[in-house]
């Protein structure tokens, strides 16, 4: 059971969990290559040491700098909550009231369009929280709008 489930409310459920888009991990991947590329390259003895501690170096920078955008982030929906978690050592977490959401737009550049990823905004009052990076932010905007308004409709 993880952070989340353990501090679900009373009959609160978790209803969508948002990704973040494999885009985030471009840089770290031309990391790798470059690392790659680095160990191809035929040399002999002392060359050939300084080419496998190179690359491994980079390759272990990869990693660190793939974990550490990736940072644990969870994105989750539940039915009365917005809930943005970050950290694998350390965590931070920022919860949302839905009751007190009063909008929600996305942001897509014509890359977000194409490989379909892009910013969720939601503005609490004065405050407005972004989502970066998020997989199929339609999808994600169009599943907090329902409960939005299937959760606190006086018609429902």
């Amino acid at each position: 059971m993880g952070y989340i489930e353990k501090n679900l409310m009373d009959g609160e459920q978790i209803v969508y969990e948002a990704r973040q888009h494999w885009i985030i991990y471009w840089k770290p991947f031309l990391l790798l290559l470059a690392s790659i590329a680095i160990f191809a390259i035929p040399t002999q003895d002392v060359q050939f040491t300084i080419q496998i501690i190179a690359s491994a170096v980079m390759l272990i920078g990869a990693a660190i700098w793939a974990l550490n955008i990736y940072g644990g982030r969870k994105y989750i929906l539940t039915t009365s909550r917005l809930i943005l978690k970050r950290g694998i050592i350390r965590r931070e977490s920022t919860d949302l009231i839905l009751r007190r959401c009063e909008g929600v737009s996305i942001r897509q550049s014509i890359m977000g369009r194409i490989f379909r990823y892009g910013t969720v905004a939601v503005s609490t009052g004065e405050v407005v929280n972004e989502f970066r990076l998020i997989e199929d932010p339609v999808r994600f905007s169009t599943q907090i709008n329902q409960q939005i308004s299937h959760n606190f409709d006086p018609m429902v």
